[in-house]
């Protein structure tokens, strides 16, 4: 969508939303199963369990509070896991950036049902919402704001991305693409797709953070402990263990994740030497095997020889993630922060 953006509010209208949600035709998971699945293609639905064993019990307790978060990638698995786990973590509006339309509008319905964020409505229409809702709903919405643009192209709309983001406190750069072959099969346009979404859109989005961040500068809030101390923003950067483990048929894949490290070290550097007053975390998440229904393209054998590898003998969960990015946005001498999430696979 070159040279144009689109923000509109959900609003959302009671609906029976399917709980599998195909992804282009281009992004397809790597057969190294490593990361969590590019982000257009994962998915959490209402009814997802967490793995066997897994000790995930999350209770919100408001850490997020009054802050806006915008979420690339936020439509499907880890990103959207994020998206709800912000909401539910008192996040005053959580943007969700995609190419799709239609994929934004499904999430934001499974967001509305999941976390309540959203008053329920007759209307399904977009825009004006607050104009006709009633007075006590006026809290609720706009909590979930739908973005429609393409990060590997974000160049093409950088000024109405900056805009945007004059009032975002964290940045989630979780959209990623990925397709499976090794390097000397591999299309130069499917590698230049990889390295634009992945890397290239992380850069673009965060550039513009900075940028809006300059501009506000004399906007910025007080935290909400009231210590007088202005909030820092926080970039977070989903990652991959492909970008320090190798695998095969992914090159292009894991050399965009290495470069995002690489540029959360430069950010967290760069930002405390050049924005003087502002202040700008850059962090990281680098996860393992998570569990998506991709990991279904498995055969048992193949789960079974995978989960002896990883030390807890799991597959993630996507909330799992998302508890992570929770703490890195909300604690406050987080800078460089790269957790890894695999289970202990890294050190085998």
């Amino acid at each position: 969508m070159p040279g144009r953006l689109l923000l509109w509010s959900w609003q959302w209208a009671p609906r029976r939303v399917s709980p599998i949600h195909r992804s282009p035709a281009f992004s397809v998971r790597p057969r190294t199963g490593l990361d969590t699945l590019p982000s257009s293609r994962r998915f959490l639905s209402s009814a997802h369990t967490p793995p066997e064993n897994a000790a995930v019990a999350f209770q919100s307790a408001d850490r997020l509070s009054g802050r806006t978060c915008m979420i690339t990638g936020g439509t499907s698995g880890i990103g959207f896991a994020i998206a709800e786990r912000f909401l539910q973590e008192g996040a005053s509006s959580v943007i969700l950036v995609g190419r799709s339309q239609k994929r934004l509008q499904d999430a934001a319905g499974r967001l509305g049902v999941l976390t309540g964020a959203l008053p329920n409505s007759d209307n399904n229409n977009f825009g004006q919402v607050a104009a006709r809702a009633p007075e006590d709903d006026t809290q609720n919405l706009n909590k979930i704001r739908l973005l429609l643009g393409d990060v590997s192209d974000a160049g093409s709309w950088m000024r109405e991305l900056e805009k945007e983001m004059s009032s975002v406190d964290v940045l989630v750069n979780a959209a990623g693409v990925s397709i499976s072959n090794i390097l000397p099969r591999s299309d130069p346009e499917h590698i230049s797709q990889i390295l634009r979404t992945n890397l290239e859109g992380a850069m673009l989005t965060s550039r513009a953070l900075m940028r809006a961040s300059i501009r506000s500068r004399a906007r910025n809030r007080t935290d909400a402990a009231g210590e007088g101390k202005p909030s820092s923003k926080c970039i977070i950067n989903v990652s991959s263990l492909l970008a320090l483990k190798g695998g095969t048929g992914a090159v292009p894949y894991a050399a965009s994740k290495a470069g995002l490290l690489g540029m959360t070290r430069s950010l967290a550097v760069e930002a405390a030497a050049s924005l003087k007053d502002i202040v700008i975390r850059s962090n990281a998440i680098v996860p393992g095997y998570i569990e998506t229904p991709m990991i279904a393209d498995f055969t048992p054998g193949e789960t079974g020889r995978l989960k002896d590898l990883i030390p807890l003998h799991r597959f993630g969960d996507p909330r799992e993630v998302a508890d992570a990015a929770v703490f890195l946005a909300q604690n406050e001498y987080a800078n460089n922060c790269v957790l890894n999430l695999d289970g202990g696979l890294s050190a085998v």
